[in-house]
């Protein structure tokens, strides 16, 4: 299948794996028609493999992209930049895409991928109503089993999580109410390191532990103690990766980092997002963020313990940015640069949400 964009100029042919084509318009690299949302970015991002070890003969890379999902909504894509061997594939345990390519560590030019992007991003507020939320279902935990695993590395749910769990909710049913308790509690136990540094000094592996015992001053750390808890107690929880835009540093060439989120399932409210580290530091503020994300974060990717496809030689849990291995061993010298141009902001409506007015729609041409 081919598809054709128009008003594109200098950009590359990309290739969608085999299990990437069939999806590719069902999460918006075609959007048609005008989105709503509160702010629209024009994007640069480049990733960069360096430093290879000598004798190194192969170098394979996955990376992050962008898709639409229910707050954001990609308007314009395309590869300005990168090998032959591009193409998009889709891992099948989360069924996100990913940049992936590979070549030849001998031939002295550094593995380089290049992409441009127009994004909407949509401020959220006030989505975590207990009042209209119902109770959860046997049929939902089937649904849902992947979001209850009680195994996850870092986030199991021990038996001391369950007791904390248990006892902040006690006979409560409804997963808001519940889900509120576990967000107040995880601000209450830990510390974000913003709050008194730039740099953390815990490990960040996503620990709930880590968390649990004052150690772990991540996202990751906070929100893997929150999706224990409410894991714990039958609420399905996800982990979200994203960016956090930096609007000091806007039409400069940066690195964001990474920032964290979880979402979790409740029956007539759907998946509720939420931020337990921006909470954390946010003072009397904090409830602002249990049900409410800014317009200001870039959604990358889900989950942990990746298959990615195709195959990595080594699985790994957290993927910051990418993967890449080189003769198949992980490979952390790479860097990300980003810039971003905050191109108009809409006045928010009542409801909380604006408008950006339609930008004719431009994607890279696609061929299987």
């Amino acid at each position: 299948m081919n598809i054709n964009s128009t008003n594109v100029q200098g950009s590359r042919r990309v290739r969608f794996g085999r299990r990437t084509a069939a999806g590719a318009l069902l999460f918006g690299f075609l959007a048609c028609g005008p989105a709503l949302g509160d702010t629209l970015y024009t994007v640069r991002q480049s990733f960069e493999v360096k430093n290879l070890p000598a004798g190194a003969r192969e170098v394979r890379g996955w990376f992050w992209m962008p898709e639409d999902r229910p707050e954001q909504r990609v308007l314009e894509f395309r590869v300005v930049e990168a090998p032959d061997s591009l193409r998009i594939t889709r891992d099948p345990r989360y069924g996100r895409s990913w940049l992936y390519a590979e070549g030849g560590a001998e031939t002295g030019r550094p593995l380089r991928i290049v992409t441009e992007f127009k994004v909407v991003r949509e401020k959220l507020s006030g989505l975590a109503d207990a009042a209209r939320a119902g109770v959860l279902t046997e049929q939902d935990h089937r649904a849902f089993a992947a979001e209850l695993r009680l195994d996850e590395k870092h986030m199991e749910v021990t038996p001391e999580i369950r007791k904390i769990a248990d006892d902040l909710a006690g006979t409560e049913q409804n997963p808001v109410i519940q889900a509120r308790k576990f967000f107040d509690y995880v601000i209450a136990k830990s510390d974000h390191y913003s709050k008194w540094g730039t740099a953390p000094q815990g490990k960040c592996w996503g620990s709930a532990m880590e968390c649990l015992a004052g150690t772990g001053d991540c996202c990751t750390d906070q929100h893997a103690l929150f999706i224990a808890l409410c894991r714990a107690r039958g609420i399905p929880c996800r982990l979200i990766y994203g960016s956090r835009l930096n609007l000091n540093y806007e039409g400069e060439d940066y690195d964001p980092g990474y920032r964290c989120w979880p979402k979790f399932y409740a029956p007539g409210l759907g998946w509720v997002p939420l931020d337990v580290s921006s909470g954390d530091t946010a003072g009397d503020r904090a409830a602002e963020w249990f049900g409410g994300l800014d317009d200001t974060r870039l959604e990358w990717a889900e989950g942990r313990d990746f298959d990615l496809e195709p195959r990595s030689n080594v699985r790994p849990d957290l993927v910051i940015r990418g993967w890449v291995e080189v003769d198949g061993k992980p490979h952390s010298d790479f860097s990300r640069v980003l810039n971003f141009k905050r191109e108009r902001t809409s006045s928010a409506s009542q409801s909380g949400t604006g408008a950006v007015e339609a930008v004719s729609t431009r994607v890279a041409a696609v061929q299987p």
